[in-house]
Parts: structure tokens; sequence; C-alpha cells
């Protein structure tokens, strides 16, 4: 039941796509419920502990992307 499903990506506009694919990456990548709250309650600073989760993560793409 996605509507986009009813609208075929060649009577879009380029804009139109690369918006309706950005949120659904956004969407996709965010917390889901309680995810954050649960993260906060765990971590002493949640700022320093998201921003190491962060940057390990962007260290492991690039070290995957020279592979």
């Amino acid at each position: 039941m996605h509507p986009l499903t009813y609208i075929s990506s060649s009577d879009l506009f380029f804009g139109e796509n690369t918006g309706i694919f950005m949120h659904e990456k956004i969407n996709d990548t965010s917390f889901k419920i309680g995810d954050y709250e649960s993260f906060k309650e765990s971590a002493i600073d949640p700022y320093l502990s998201m921003r190491d989760a962060f940057v390990q993560h962007r260290k492991s793409k690039v070290e995957e992307s020279k592979q």
C-alpha cells in the first residue's frame, strides 16, 4: 500500500526522485521508537557515544571501500 507504487519513476522530476530516495534512506536508518531513549539511558554522555559510533562506522566504510 505504498503510494509510490502507483507512480512510474519516469513521471517524476529529478528533484522529486531524489527527495523520495532520501526520505526512504533516512527513514530506514533512523532510530526506531524507544531506541534513542534506551541509548540515552545507557550512555554516560549520549553525544560522545553517538559521535564515537559515527566515527567508527565511517572508518569501517572507508576501509571497506579501499578493498
